[in-house]
């Protein structure tokens, strides 16, 4: 797997850099988790303050388009959207309470 990072961007106001990558692999397409961990390599980013938001492979090529967030202490991942942090392994999955229902009359 080969990791080119593409582009890096300041967001002042949520308290992250936005980092767009160009991965390149051999068979399958590499899990989160592992694309994830060439993205901290690469950067020096600790893995629990970087979130992939997105990876598109490319058809008919071994080629994706990653963007990940990384911030700069675990308060910036509040601002990060809750299914992704789950997709990540950062959070819980939060479980929905059963509403206590009436037998149905037959």
């Amino acid at each position: 797997m080969d990791l080119k990072i593409t582009d890096k961007t300041e967001n002042k106001a949520l308290g992250r850099t936005e980092i767009s990558c160009e991965l390149s692999f051999e068979k399958a397409m590499p899990s989160r988790k592992q694309i994830r961990e060439a993205i901290c390599a690469a950067t020096g980013v600790a893995p629990e303050l970087l979130v992939v938001v997105s990876a598109k492979g490319q058809f008919g090529t071994n080629g994706a388009k990653v963007l990940a967030h990384s911030y700069k202490d675990a308060n910036g991942l509040k601002a990060e959207r809750k299914y992704l942090l789950v997709r990540d392994g950062l959070a819980e999955k939060e479980k929905k309470q059963a509403a206590a229902k009436a037998p149905a009359k037959k």
